[in-house]
């Protein structure tokens, strides 16, 4: 009996630290080339107004312009 809840009990410790582990983080962009720059192409349906296709300053100025849409204290005005 003291066998079996013993067992028991590490059979639940180690379920338990198998649900802590986590999984690698990267950033890579599923589906494109590994080489291949943001800035170098889209599919035109999905670009904005402002931004030219291999312009990698146009590129960061759109981002940049996004990022600030996403600041609480600027949509706060």
């Amino acid at each position: 009996m003291n066998r079996r809840l013993s067992l028991l009990l590490c059979g639940a410790a180690l379920a338990l630290v198998a649900g802590c582990s986590q999984k690698p983080q990267t950033l890579t962009q599923t589906g494109a080339p590994p080489s291949q720059d943001p800035w170098m192409g889209a599919n035109p349906a999905f670009t904005e107004k402002g931004w030219k296709v291999g312009d990698q300053a146009s590129w960061q100025r759109e981002i940049d312009r996004r990022a600030q849409y996403q600041n609480e204290y600027v949509r706060m005005r």
